[in-house]
């Protein structure tokens, strides 16, 4: 379903990868499949949100994948995000990276939601593109680099935006993204942050 998506959208079928976008959005396969992707297979699994829930037994993840289902076949307006759990990571240079952690829920039904936006918008994006993106690495670009200089000597510009994720324009994130998945992107851009209160009793003397 996803190549047919991508293939569509290279084709210019714009409606008809729409159309089957929502079907694998409503798929029972695609729903279970996102479920195990977050319960079993990510090293996350064991994390749970700021409701302190996960779903590590087959009962749970059935569960979850009938609540998913419900919320899917329901509508938006029946799906409210809960705020993501703040964690702070450590980074290499002594600093912390601040962390934001769904519910199980949530990430499940991002994830869903992911499987079906990520073929349509694949298909439009630049080839030299590399970063967070299936099948791509550091690695590639790195040969990409290499690639064109060893044709010819060519200027390198190394830059970095400070707090990218943070300073998104949300509005402008938004106008991106086709109007039938907006009002659920939208709860989990708004949806807020909970700092769990064993961070500030672990911060350095």
């Amino acid at each position: 379903m996803q190549k047919r998506i991508y293939k569509a959208v290279k084709e210019g079928r714009l409606r008809t990868a729409k159309k089957l976008a929502k079907l694998l959005n409503r798929s029972h396969s695609a729903i279970v499949l996102g479920v195990r992707k977050v319960t079993t297979d990510n090293k996350g699994r064991k994390t749970a949100g700021v409701d302190l829930k996960t779903a590590l037994t087959k009962p749970a993840k059935v569960k979850l994948v009938k609540e998913i289902l419900d919320k899917v076949h329901k509508g938006w307006h029946k799906y409210k995000a809960k705020p993501a759990k703040r964690v702070m990571i450590p980074k290499s240079n002594g600093k912390r990276r601040p962390l934001g952690i769904p519910t199980i829920s949530d990430r499940a039904m991002q994830m869903v939601t992911k499987m079906a936006l990520e073929p349509y918008y694949e298909a439009r994006f630049e080839s030299c593109s590399y970063g967070f993106r299936p099948a791509m690495s550091i690695h590639d670009a790195i040969d990409d680099i290499f690639k064109c200089l060893s044709l010819q000597s060519k200027w390198i510009r190394d830059a970095d935006i400070k707090g990218c994720f943070d300073n998104l324009d949300h509005k402008f994130l938004l106008k991106q993204i086709d109007t039938h998945w907006v009002p659920i992107v939208k709860q989990w851009l708004k949806a807020g942050l909970i700092t769990v209160l064993i961070n500030l009793l672990l911060e350095p003397v």
